[in-house]
């Protein structure tokens, strides 16, 4: 059997708030349990289409919408609204279902004020409805979830005293340079109140991250207290909140970013020769700067001028604080977390559960993943030479690991991710949030077998 290693800086996983009511999984979570959770219950239908879009699938609520009436249209169209990161207020309709009698609307409606909430930077407000998320989700029993937004309304309650971001001025459209490290991951330079800083652009973290030591130095304001966040791992990490006045990127001004605070040790990984992260750049920053480009063969990131209305469909679509891509997995359509800050593509149990013939072909071995605050080792079939495609673009990855299901492990939340070794078998992958949508350049050339060979 082979041993794979994977890094994932893609820690933070589901900070902002999700916008769907989860179910009971059936599941421990890596994470304490809520106290005096009742008993579980099987999901609704209605329930089971917002499970499916806080993994990416839009398919589910899609169908029902036609068919919708009343308050059941109200929030299935809110849902879709966040999918689309819409930078336009929840309807305030969802304010009176919030505080209905039917438990399944009341719970998605909490939710959607939730996440819209933390979108504007309404930070008490996402607070105050993110909990009464958890404690109507510890009524039912649902103590996975309870969990997931016990955490998310405390890392809102954190940033309640504290502006939004926004933007200084205009957005600048201008290049600077980029690197790949050591093990894969795209990086840039940033100045956090008037100081350079080099960070990892990580479209999985839902917020962007320093290290102790580096707010410490860079002079960010570091709140009182303190939560856990979901690290990449199934895991979860003691995290600080810290707001930087003041954020350049690429020319661009930044004001009243938060930024998670995490222990130097837990960001330092054990990999040959040393590696650690001291800041990240997560997907509220890139959000805000709407259209951006990453060229990792010319070593160039880019903010970009809105593009011209497109007649492409979006393939980009937001879930349970994450960002899904619609790919093509040998043909068939998956949403896979587009992660930036892993530097390997995988699959997820979910998908293994769903293809048992591809991987009853497939030869299987362990891997060892490391994010923020621990690791992880799991059994894994590896598939040569997958055949992927994004957005009309198609290539093979020499090596994709499907993660096979632990008994009595965690349930996966989400078929896999796209990582930066995807992204860089192009020669460039452009981020439009405004369009909602993902488009990879031309294919890195492959240098010719010399003559005779």
């Amino acid at each position: 059997m082979r041993t794979f290693i994977y890094l994932t800086a893609a820690l933070l996983a589901g900070t902002l708030p999700g916008a769907g009511p989860a179910h009971a999984q059936g599941h421990g979570s890596a994470a304490t349990p809520a106290a005096h959770a009742g008993p579980a219950r099987a999901p609704t239908a209605f329930e089971a289409a917002f499970d499916a879009a806080d993994k990416g699938d839009l398919g589910p609520l899609l169908s029902a919408l036609p068919a919708a009436r009343g308050d059941a249209a109200i929030v299935i169209r809110g849902r879709l609204a966040i999918a689309r990161l819409d930078a336009a207020p929840a309807d305030p309709a969802l304010t009176r279902i919030a505080s209905g009698r039917d438990p399944a609307l009341r719970e998605a409606a909490q939710s959607l004020l939730a996440a819209d909430a933390f979108l504007r930077g309404a930070y008490r407000d996402a607070a105050r409805w993110g909990r009464a998320l958890a404690e109507a989700q510890t009524a039912r029993g649902d103590a996975e979830g309870a969990v997931r937004s016990e955490q998310q309304w405390q890392t809102a309650a954190l940033l309640g005293e504290h502006p939004p971001q926004t933007i200084e001025g205009a957005i600048s459209t201008h290049s600077i340079a980029a690197r790949t490290d050591r093990v894969g991951l795209q990086r840039i330079d940033i100045a956090v109140n008037g100081q350079a800083q080099e960070a990892v652009f990580d479209t999985g973290a839902s917020l962007s991250v320093l290290s102790t030591e580096t707010a410490r130095r860079l002079g960010v304001t570091v709140i009182e207290g303190g939560t856990r966040v979901g690290n990449g791992v199934e895991g979860s990490v003691a995290v600080r909140l810290g707001v930087a006045d003041r954020l350049e990127i690429a020319g661009t001004i930044l004001r009243n970013v938060p930024f998670l605070i995490i222990d130097d040790s837990q960001l330092t990984f054990p990999v040959p020769g040393g590696y650690d992260i001291r800041a990240i750049i997560g997907l509220p920053v890139m959000r805000a700067l709407g259209r951006v480009r990453m060229e990792p063969s010319a070593g160039r990131f880019s903010v970009l001028a809105p593009g011209e209305a497109q007649r492409a469909q979006p393939n980009l679509f937001a879930g349970a604080g994450q960002v899904f891509v619609a790919v093509a997995v040998d043909g068939r359509e998956v949403p896979l977390h587009l992660d930036t800050g892993a530097n390997r593509s995988s699959l997820s149990p979910l998908y293994a559960e769903a293809n048992p013939d591809r991987i009853a072909a497939l030869a299987t071995g362990q891997a060892h993943m490391m994010s923020a605050g621990g690791a992880a080792s799991a059994q894994v079939a590896t598939w040569r030479n997958a055949p992927l495609a994004i957005g009309g673009r198609a290539w093979q990855l020499p090596s994709l690991q499907i993660a096979l299901a632990a008994p009595g492990g965690p349930t996966p939340r989400m078929y896999g991710a796209i990582g930066s070794d995807s992204l860089r078998a192009f020669e460039s992958y452009t981020l439009d949030f405004r369009a909602m949508r993902l488009d990879l350049g031309p294919p890195v050339a492959t240098a010719a077998a010399p003559a005779g060979h």
